[in-house]
């Protein structure tokens, strides 16, 4: 078998404007799994995506078994125009979409697009990171529920080859998260990575990514050295959201990854002259994943991508 690396841009045309992004194809030395690497499906999300760019540059295919398909950048518009979460052609979350319909909105088409480009991997990676206006710590999220036990320990399998504090258990069946569930309706184990906050370049975030990635080729023998599990704690699979039922000005109490009790205040909305709107106060004894680290609170558009 001959090491190659390929380098193009996959592109379909659209009544909105041509869809396209670019595509690292490895093909290694000698045979293995398949794995899909995607990053950039959210335009404000850069530590996956240089990530991918430094993966690209330093993988020697001579030294991969099987092959790796890598695509730093899904949603090329949404990151050359800066647009966090919702696509700026149709205003669709893309992580939400399934399943892709080549002749429906751009989104749909993108998604369509981007399943029929990695649809016969093995394995799936998906690199996120903290958007301009959320703030987190380094996590994991490995699906979790109603599948077959070694289908859901090859997730988790992933998710401990990058070295994070915590690994969230998510239950698909109560999230809007389309395309893990749909590659594990398929069979295929994968992961989301939310690594990084703020839309920063930071190098240590970069790092956790990248080194994360190749952990994960050397535990499934695809590249040459040991592999490493580690042990981050897990969490989940019960989450509980907090959303503004209107507009104003936020003022968190917390920060990401603090412990919090039931009834303690998170943060606060207030107007535009900072008097109180609502006080918003933890459901649970949790540990805060993410939250929103702008003041600039609109009601009608969620931070996860919902629109109302």
């Amino acid at each position: 078998m001959m090491a190659t690396l390929d380098k193009s841009i996959v592109r379909r045309e659209h009544r909105d404007g041509s869809i396209e992004f670019p595509l690292a194809n490895f093909t290694g030395s000698g045979p293995g799994p398949t794995v899909a690497v995607i990053s950039g499906m959210h335009g404000g999300e850069y530590a996956g995506v240089l990530a991918c760019q430094q993966l690209i540059r330093e993988l020697d295919p001579a030294h991969l078994r099987g092959r790796l398909l890598v695509i730093p950048v899904v949603s090329t518009r949404a990151f050359m125009q800066r647009e966090m979460q919702l696509s700026p052609v149709d205003e669709k979350e893309v992580h939400f979409v399934w399943p892709g319909n080549p002749e429906g909105s751009y989104s749909e088409a993108l998604v369509d697009l981007l399943y029929e480009t990695i649809h016969a991997a093995d394995f799936v990676l998906d690199l996120h990171s903290g958007e301009f206006a959320q703030g987190l710590e380094p996590y994991v999220c490995a699906s979790w529920g109603d599948y077959d036990a070694p289908l859901l320990e090859s997730c988790l399998l992933l998710a401990r080859a990058f070295d994070v504090p915590f690994v969230d258990r998510r239950v698909l069946a109560d999230t809007p998260l389309a395309l893990p569930r749909a590659l594990l309706d398929r069979g295929v184990a994968n992961v989301w990575t939310e690594i990084g906050r703020n839309g920063l370049p930071d190098p240590r975030t970069i790092s956790l990514q990248h080194d994360g990635v190749v952990n994960v080729l050397r535990l499934l023998n695809m590249l040459p050295g040991e592999g490493q599990l580690h042990r981050p704690r897990l969490v989940g699979p019960r989450h509980w959201s907090v959303y503004a039922e209107r507009s104003g000005i936020w003022v968190a109490a917390v920060e990401p990854s603090a412990h919090v009790q039931a009834g303690q205040v998170l943060g606060e909305l207030q107007d535009y002259f900072g008097q109180t709107l609502q006080v918003y106060r933890a459901e649970a004894d949790a540990l805060v994943e993410y939250l929103a680290t702008s003041p600039a609170i609109n009601a009608d558009r969620r931070t996860g991508g919902d629109r109302r």
